[in-house]
């Protein structure tokens, strides 16, 4: 499974924290998407999947396009609830609830926001996803196209990892991720890939 991240939107460029808030690509999202395509377009695919987020399910068209074949949504694929906090930047969010972003750094589990999904939510529900997706693609290879906490809190399944470690792993727009399943067990076989994207401007 090729694991990818969406591409830039105008709220990861300012810094807005967006969970399950649709918004859509930037222009350099739009170019990331565009990126990926070319990089994925040699690679066999047998499907493509995608949350149904337009930032994720617009990157997964793009991806989808060279091969032929229709974006599958999923819903488990949706980025994690942050209740309270989405539409709100890091400065905002100290601003009307004081420094919890500071904590939640150092206790992810700990601090939720109200309205907001655990990170044991989310990472059942992307398992439960990536599940239900490979057993339908035995011996083949699919793309999923999905979001930043999603997408580590998969990887940490796949590597046995405490739900703790989220922050110490990175997951750029329009990154991939490559996992492989064998034996029911998944291996990590590459992490927040971005050479596909070089030559492009990087968000700050």
């Amino acid at each position: 499974m090729y694991l990818i991240r969406h591409g830039q939107t105008d709220w990861n460029a300012e810094g807005r924290y967006q969970g399950q808030t649709d918004s859509q690509l930037s222009t350099l999202g739009r170019a990331q998407a565009g990126q990926l395509a070319r990089a994925l377009a040699s690679h066999p695919l047998a499907a493509v999947y995608s949350s149904p987020l337009s930032r994720a399910l617009h990157t997964a068209q793009a991806i989808a396009a060279p091969h032929g074949l229709p974006v599958r949504t999923v819903d488990l694929l949706r980025e994690i609830g942050l209740g309270v906090w989405e539409r709100l930047t890091e400065l905002e969010i100290n601003e009307k609830f004081g420094r919890v972003l500071e904590v939640r750094r150092l206790d992810p589990l700990g601090v939720i926001p109200h309205g907001g999904e655990t990170l044991a939510a989310v990472q059942a529900r992307g398992m439960q996803a990536v599940s239900e997706i490979i057993a339908r693609h035995p011996g083949e290879t699919v793309a999923a196209v999905a979001h930043g906490a999603v997408n580590k809190m998969i990887i940490l399944a796949a590597l046995d990892a405490p739900h703790g470690s989220v922050f110490s792993i990175r997951q750029d727009n329009g990154a991939i991720n490559v996992l492989e399943f064998a034996g029911g067990r998944a291996r990590v076989m590459s992490l927040n890939e971005t050479s596909h994207l070089d030559g492009l401007a990087t968000a700050p």
